[in-house]
């Protein structure tokens, strides 16, 4: 009996530590992702707050289709975190409904927009890569929308990390950038290559982190 109680207590114990544990990295993981949100926005988003040609370079002839993808992609980029709360979701439900629809309408107009750009602007291979950006933030974000409305609830929540892993993909390419991880390449050689990496590598990752538990992380019954 004393050593069943005392397991018990040892079990308990670890478990609050692994609490306290798991409560420690989500406010660290949220820390860093506010941070690196508003660098992004401090770094890239703000830049084209002066509405001039100087500051849009040869986007100007397209500056309302930039606007609204930078606002509809920052509508975006915002919400998506919101989406992911537990506390939300249970005691604010029409607000998480609204701020879902929000979240789709943010991605509709920012991928709209960024095909435009990609086709009528943007050099030909940089824009060739924004068209393929666009497709897998399209795809994702639809069947996020398909799946919460055929009440697949775990479903739709995979499908709104991998959504939330193409949107973040603008903030990863700024820091691509600003880091110059491919120094040794000319600018647009950069740039394209980086359009390509911001999404495909997070979203591989996000793969393996989503089916970790069904194929590797809980062993099968064997008959």
């Amino acid at each position: 009996m004393e050593r069943g109680v005392m397991a018990s207590s040892v079990m308990s114990v670890g478990s609050r530590r692994g609490g306290r544990l798991r409560t420690v990295l989500v406010w660290l993981g949220c820390a860093v992702l506010a941070g690196l949100i508003a660098r992004f926005f401090g770094r890239a988003v703000l830049n084209y707050s002066h509405f001039d040609a100087a500051h849009y370079h040869n986007l100007w002839r397209a500056k309302w289709w930039l606007v609204a993808h930078l606002g509809g992609g920052s509508l975006a980029l915002l919400l998506g975190p919101f989406q992911f709360s537990g506390w939300i979701r249970r005691k604010y439900v029409k607000a998480h409904r609204w701020m879902g629809r929000l979240y789709l309408g943010g991605v509709l107009v920012g991928s709209i927009a960024s095909v435009y750009i990609g086709l009528e602007v943007a050099p030909k291979a940089f824009g060739t890569a924004l068209l393929y950006l666009a497709l897998p933030w399209v795809v994702t974000t639809g069947m996020a929308y398909v799946s919460v409305m055929r009440r697949q609830f775990a479903a739709h929540r995979e499908w709104m990390i991998r959504s939330y892993v193409v949107t973040f993909a603008f903030v990863v390419f700024r820091l691509g950038e600003d880091l110059n991880v491919y120094g040794g390449l000319g600018p647009s050689t950069q740039a394209v290559m980086l359009a390509w990496i911001a999404w495909t590598v997070p979203l591989l990752f996000t793969e393996v982190v989503l089916q970790w538990r069904r194929s590797v992380g809980v062993a099968k019954n064997r008959g």
